[in-house]
């Protein structure tokens, strides 16, 4: 078993005037990984049963409590675009140069974007990211289908034989 590290007072103090205050639920579990451990002298293993958090997660969760205090249960957002080439809004500006072409029912082609975004990038870019910028500004693929998938060229030329056109 981990041996613990032990609590200092002050933050004894700081958990016990937290505990009194309303949170949301992700923040309850931090607190409660803290406070089972003081109140009902859990071991880890335990309290992420009890909570529903992973072991290493529990002591985590302790050893920020010890190194920040209540800080540590105030949970930063979750999630979001870590690896972003641009902002939404850098993304949006980019794309007005884009929406005229766009507009007028002209063709505008991919290639074209992809390749303007990698200069203004400085930086090669997959052609599947340039969909990806266009799909998050709500824009799609507009474009006539040329001819069915499942269309039999021998039976179109034959109804060309046979149609005949009255006036």
């Amino acid at each position: 078993m981990v041996a613990q590290i032990p609590i200092p007072q002050r933050r004894l103090f700081e958990l016990e005037k937290y505990r009194e205050s309303k949170f949301p639920v992700l923040e309850l579990k931090h607190f409660l990984c803290v406070w089972l451990r003081v109140e009902q002298d859990m071991p880890a293993t335990e309290i992420a049963r009890a909570v529903g958090l992973h072991e290493v997660t529990v002591r985590v969760i302790q050893r920020d409590f010890i190194a920040r205090g209540k800080d540590a249960f105030i949970s930063e957002k979750r999630g979001g675009r870590h690896r972003q080439l641009m902002t939404f809004e850098e993304e949006e500006g980019f794309l007005k140069g884009f929406l005229e072409a766009a507009g007028d029912a002209s063709l505008l082609v991919v290639s074209e974007i992809k390749a303007a975004l990698e200069k203004k990038l400085g930086r090669e870019v997959h052609k599947t990211t340039v969909y990806r910028i266009l799909k998050r500004h709500g824009w799609r693929k507009l474009a006539p289908r040329p001819k069915h998938p499942k269309q039999d060229k021998e039976a179109v030329d034959a109804f060309k034989k046979r149609a005949t056109w009255k006036r």
